[in-house]
């Protein structure tokens, strides 16, 4: 990206969406931190250098700004219940490792995917296969197996995503 031939260029966000174009570039220390831009409105808003990159003419940037507006606030403590309103416990940690996010609920661990936080945290089941996924008559995932990310990704590889995701309606 030579900064010569970013000035006015358009600035989009990763979903696409035109947020404006780059009018100057916040340095210190001699480095490039932050790109001023100025949306139709004339208002001002910077982006991360560490955020964009230049794609097909145009500035391309995570809109951290718009991901935090969709955030909710996580506090450890709050009390957890399936979804028949049984407690479960508390919010104990959330943890990041080889496996991906869990969360941890009294001594079991949850899939993001399973998690709706607010007020409190509401754990559904996965969701299941109700029979088994097949390519060419070979069975890619039984019927039972919870639809994780791992599955998913099994199925996809063998062509069969959208059979998979069928399968447990």
């Amino acid at each position: 990206m030579k900064l010569s031939e970013i000035y006015g260029t358009e600035a989009v966000s990763r979903d696409g969406k035109r947020r404006g174009w780059v009018r100057g570039v916040l340095a210190s220390g001699g480095r490039p931190q932050f790109l001023q831009c100025f949306d139709e409105k004339e208002r001002e808003f910077d982006i991360d250098i560490l955020n964009a990159e230049e794609s097909g003419g145009k500035i391309v940037f995570d809109d951290r700004a718009a991901v935090k507006s969709g955030c909710i606030s996580l506090r450890l403590g709050l009390p957890a219940y399936d979804e028949t309103g049984k407690l479960l416990g508390t919010l104990c940690d959330v943890i990041s490792g080889k496996g991906g996010i869990f969360y941890v609920i009294g001594r079991r661990k949850y899939r993001p995917e399973n998690i709706s936080v607010g007020d409190a945290v509401i754990v559904r089941p996965p969701r299941t296969l109700k029979d088994n996924v097949t390519s060419g008559g070979k069975v890619i995932l039984k019927k039972g197996t919870a639809l994780t990310g791992e599955a998913l990704k099994k199925a996809e590889d063998a062509g069969e995503y959208f059979q998979a995701q069928m399968k447990t309606i």
